[in-house]
């Protein structure tokens, strides 16, 4: 059955010389991170389809207005994050750009592709369009307020397959946020409120109680709006109100049952409630929706290591990793779970490529360390616990190892000082509280060493035993 829809193509320019000079995999890589960013912010607007292809990228909207918004903001989110990624190409740079046009598609028998003259027109305009710019049709600009948005006319074009010989299009450069803010309240509609919400993501004004209104406002008028249930829901689990988030989300799916969005959001809240089973259920649907999706492949597999299905896990953290191979984080758990799995030398790969990917990963540093400790490199264990340590100074458990292994070592005056930064930041830390009496023993001081042993004792009453410190031979 034919729809009508806003039909947003995006292709980066494949300029010789960019990938004359980038290796393959480099090239890879940049094109992959693209496309997670184009993912990403596509989620906050709720889009009905995407497709990713040799030639560009596909996404369906349901209005004019939300593509628009999601056209600008992935021109200038793509421009800071190239900076980047393109920062060992000196005087290297690639482009984005964006075409839009409102009209008939169908799906396809499986649902999994689109079809139609407005597809094929969408991708023409994109390729007219100008380096880092939105082009649309007069089809767009029929749809929209005109006064919310700053445009000019981009000339006459040639469009293969088009009725007319040649199509006026339009360059859009900007959301007039002045002119928007200024609308009476009344003639706000539920997509000028979800505009101006999502509008606040990636802001100081994000996870607001503004950014809230703004979505509450929409469904007062507008109650089976599924995109503003889901980013309300996510609001609402920021801010800990559990039991509001997930009736949103239950109602977002409810209104569109293959919202893969809002499925991944709903298994993340579903862990936190410990219902791994509900969050596997959703996690599962939202793949069966997006099989590309590489967020939920990603916290899927962290799931599925923390309930010991370590091959379905291994199976998730590969896709994610093919999808999208600069992921950090991803490389990081997935060295987890390789070390748990015996598989060394594989986990190590994995946690010098994170590293390698993010200098500045406190979390990759204290995992690589705690696995150099394990096998009995603690020079180098203690090197990348300092580092965690510099990047994020109030990284309790990467202080408190540090100190651990200073005091099996020796040092029992920089074993202190790190015990004590931890329990500045953990004094409930029954552990932490143990081995620093330990140490306060070892130093004389016994009144501190009972002190501190009594403390662990109370808060661990049920524990017979402590993990102790490696005593130094």
């Amino acid at each position: 059955m034919s729809s009508y829809f806003a039909v947003v193509f995006c292709d980066l320019e494949r300029h010789s010389l960019a990938w004359s000079r980038v290796p393959r995999t480099g090239m890879a890589a940049i094109i992959a991170e693209y496309r997670y960013l184009a993912q990403s912010i596509a989620s906050q607007y709720g889009h009905r389809h995407e497709n990713f292809t040799g030639d560009g990228h596909l996404f369906l909207f349901e209005t004019a207005d939300v593509a628009l918004h999601f056209g600008l903001k992935l021109i200038a989110f793509w421009k800071q994050r190239r900076q980047s990624l393109l920062a060992a190409y000196q005087n290297l740079d690639i482009a984005l750009r964006v075409g839009c046009h409102f009209g008939e598609c169908q799906p396809l028998s499986d649902g999994d592709a689109w079809i139609g003259r407005a597809i094929n027109l969408a991708k023409q305009v994109e390729s007219s369009a100008a380096s880092d710019t939105l082009f649309v049709t007069q089809s767009i600009l029929d749809l929209v307020d005109l006064p919310f948005y700053e445009f000019e006319e981009a000339g006459q074009h040639p469009l293969k397959g088009d009725y007319f010989v040649q199509r006026q299009l339009y360059r859009v450069i900007s959301v007039d946020e002045s002119a928007l803010s200024e609308r009476p309240f009344e003639e706000l509609t539920a997509g000028d409120w979800f505009l101006k919400g999502v509008g606040l993501v990636g802001s100081e004004r994000e996870n607001t109680a503004e950014e809230a209104e703004c979505y509450r406002q929409a469904l007062r008028l507008r109650p089976n709006y599924p995109e503003a249930h889901n980013n309300l829901a996510i609001l609402l689990k920021t801010i800990g109100d559990i039991s509001a988030a997930a009736e949103h989300y239950e109602e977002a799916l409810r209104l569109w049952p293959q919202y893969a969005e809002a499925h991944y959001n709903y298994a993340i809240l579903l862990e936190t409630t410990n219902d791994p089973q509900s969050a596997v259920d959703h996690y599962r649907e939202a793949l069966r929706c997006r099989p590309t999706y590489t967020d939920a492949h990603h916290r899927y597999a962290n799931l599925l290591t923390g309930l010991g299905d370590a091959a379905e896990a291994d199976r998730h953290y590969r896709e994610a990793l093919r999808l999208r191979p600069g992921d950090a984080e991803a490389h990081n758990n997935y060295a987890i779970l390789l070390e748990r799995e015996h598989q060394l030398a594989a986990a190590e790969r994995h946690y010098k490529e994170a590293l390698r990917l993010r200098p500045d990963y406190a979390e990759g540093h204290y995992n690589y360390a705690i696995f150099l400790e394990g096998r009995d490199q603690v020079g180098k264990a203690e090197e990348h616990y300092r580092t965690a340590v510099q990047i994020s100074r109030d990284y309790a458990e990467a202080h408190n190892n540090l100190a651990v292994l200073l005091h099996g070592k020796g040092d029992l005056c920089d074993a202190e000082k790190h015990y004590s930064e931890a329990l500045r930041l953990r004094p409930d830390d029954p552990e932490t509280n143990y081995n620093f009496a330990l140490l306060m023993q070892a130093k004389g001081n016994m009144d501190a060493a009972e002190k501190h042993f009594r403390r662990a004792r109370e808060l661990a009453a049920q524990m017979t035993s402590f993990r102790t410190i490696s005593r130094p031979k």
